[in-house]
């Protein structure tokens, strides 16, 4: 189950943090907690009957959605999850309530980026030294509505038992 972000998430969302990224990639517990709140309307969590294993930060800026975080805890991960909490992201896109879904991820982050560029995100810039430890990052955007449509048309059909 989606459902949005709750302050009293906020720990569970740290642990899942410290297990995605590298320590200098960690928000603190106070922004996420701002985050969560300031981005209340965009940003979820997955639930499952164990608590939540995933969650979107989404903040939308002027006519663009900015997917500030995603993660999904490792023993949940390649099951739909991620997908699933993206298209929360790119429903803004495709009812047209923005014009553009953006985020930063890092170069090396093969995982992610099989994910965004099936979902039909293109790298719009490569940012030099983008991360704490100085690894380059990419912002990636996607501005087509069917794209974002046709991505998540199938999310429950392909959300494996979780």
């Amino acid at each position: 189950m989606i459902r949005r972000c709750q302050a009293l998430d906020i720990p569970r969302i740290l642990e899942i943090e410290y297990v995605s990224f590298k320590q200098d990639d960690v928000y603190s517990e106070d922004l996420l907690r701002f985050l969560c709140a300031y981005c209340n309307d965009h940003s979820y969590v997955y639930v499952t009957s164990g608590g939540v294993v995933g969650y979107i930060i989404t903040c939308i800026e002027g006519n663009a959605a900015h997917v500030i975080s995603i993660a999904v805890a490792p023993g949940y991960r390649r099951r739909g999850v991620g997908r699933a909490l993206l298209c929360t992201a790119l429903q803004l896109l495709a009812t047209g309530k923005v014009a553009e879904v953006f985020l930063e991820v890092r170069v090396s982050n093969t995982p992610a980026l099989s994910l965004y560029r099936a979902a039909g995100f293109e790298i719009s810039e490569m940012i030099k030294s983008y991360y704490g430890d100085g690894e380059d990052g990419y912002r990636l955007v996607l501005r087509d509505k069917k794209r974002a449509r046709e991505f998540c048309l199938d999310v429950k059909e392909k959300l494996h038992q979780v």
